[in-house]
């Protein structure tokens, strides 16, 4: 798998990391951004859907794609979204650099920045609205930048971990592999 199954870690991602279209001092590749293999059944909370991303310019990619919802996503669920500097010819996580954990609706309706402007491109339902319905969501070309660090960011590997738990026990998520150069 590449880029394909990451529409959850999608959302959050948008959400938190507060895209900045300033210009950075970096560039970001994205390596990998693959379903996380430590949780099993995943489909019985989110189908990944033709989610694709691919790079338009530096720091710059373009979102298309459909996913599907199986449930309803409420303030019972939580999204948890982890950044580790990533060591990656031992493939092992090193210091943690971000945390977030929240209530799925409170993530989604605290964003100011990402979620109204994916809005634009997509089918998902307003802010505000929750529980969070279940259904088929598509996204059309949503620009999205990934100048989401200070400027001040060390090089190297990052490891990012989404996930979407339910009773503080993880059932969907995406680790994706970033570099910073």
């Amino acid at each position: 798998m590449t880029t394909r199954h990451f529409a959850l870690g999608l959302l959050a991602l948008f959400s938190v990391l507060l895209w900045a279209r300033a210009e950075k001092p970096y560039s970001v590749e994205l390596n990998s951004f693959d379903k996380d293999p430590m949780i099993d059944n995943q489909e019985k909370w989110v189908d990944w859907g033709t989610l694709r991303m691919k790079k338009v310019g530096r720091n710059e990619f373009v979102v298309a794609g459909d996913f599907e919802f199986k449930l309803n996503m409420g303030d019972e669920q939580k999204i948890a979204l982890r950044v580790f500097v990533y060591d990656s010819a031992a493939k092992q996580k090193g210091p943690l650099v971000m945390n977030v954990n929240k209530p799925f609706c409170q993530f989604i309706n605290e964003d100011k920045d990402t979620y109204p402007e994916i809005q634009k491109s997509s089918n998902l339902p307003e802010q505000g609205s929750c529980p969070f319905p279940k259904g088929q969501y598509k996204i059309e070309n949503y620009e999205m930048e990934t100048n989401f660090l200070p400027d001040d960011a060390p090089k190297g590997d990052y490891i990012i971990e989404l996930s979407l738990q339910d009773r503080e026990i993880p059932v969907a998520g995406l680790v994706a592999i970033v570099t910073l150069t």
